[in-house]
């Protein structure tokens, strides 16, 4: 039996000081709507992988976790990528911590061609998960590893074809921002939104078109310095 993951991350956010600042009015009528709405429709949570020299990047998971009125089926990393002996116990570690609390584990980015069979299995647990769990809420960091200066990078090729498989049985995206600033961690929800895909598209185009508005819509809630390129307006930011 999976442990159970949203009481730990109550009590450690209680341990953080200062407390994180959350908007919880906009996650919290977001879950009352979804509460009162159609059952068989999830949600997809969108988050910068944001990591600073005080911060690491697993922390977003924690409070996002203990203010989400529901459990969050998390997509994290099955190890890390940076050589050394640390790179060999996170392989080992990891996807035996995330089968504990009902995650999947996902090959680390970028892509390695030679994992591409455990990647493949990892998309097919995250949507067997969606598929059949009535309001399945998935969490992810598109970016998928640690950008430099916390700046939001550019997606991996594939991302945005696999949120827009997510979002078949998960339709609601609810984007966050998450940074720290004068030692204090920031959540900022966002509003809502489905993705609207213009017809003909091929796989490719698809791909970019997704991670293009799924990315615009967290960096409208991070301050100016951390958005990177997605600044600007998207081509197009889905429908409400």
């Amino acid at each position: 039996m999976p442990i159970p993951f949203r009481p730990i991350t109550r009590l450690l956010t209680r341990t953080l000081h200062p407390a994180p600042r959350i908007d919880l009015a906009a996650v919290e009528g977001f879950f009352k709507i979804m509460a009162g709405g159609d059952t068989s429709q999830g949600a997809m949570i969108t988050v910068n992988h944001y990591s600073a020299p005080d911060f690491q990047a697993w922390w977003f998971v924690i409070p996002i976790s203990a203010v989400v009125p529901t459990d969050i089926h998390w997509v994290v990393t099955a190890g890390w990528n940076n050589p050394g002996w640390m790179k060999g116990i996170s392989r080992w570690l990891f996807p035996r911590g995330a089968r504990l609390v009902n995650f999947t584990s996902m090959p680390a980015m970028p892509p390695d061609p030679a994992e591409a069979m455990q990647r493949a299995a990892a998309v097919r647990d995250v949507l067997r998960y969606a598929n059949q769990t009535p309001q399945a809420v998935i969490g992810m960091a598109p970016e998928g590893a640690d950008q430099p200066g916390g700046v939001l990078g550019n997606l991996p090729p594939g991302v945005g074809r696999f949120m827009y498989l997510i979002s078949q049985s998960c339709p609601n995206i609810l984007p966050v921002g998450v940074w720290k600033e004068q030692s204090c961690i920031n959540l900022r929800f966002g509003k809502p939104y489905q993705l609207e895909m213009p017809s003909g598209l091929s796989a490719h185009a698809r791909d970019l078109l997704v991670g293009d508005i799924v990315m615009h819509h967290i960096a409208m809630l991070l301050p100016e310095k951390l958005r990177g390129r997605y600044s600007g307006s998207a081509s197009t930011s889905g429908s409400v």
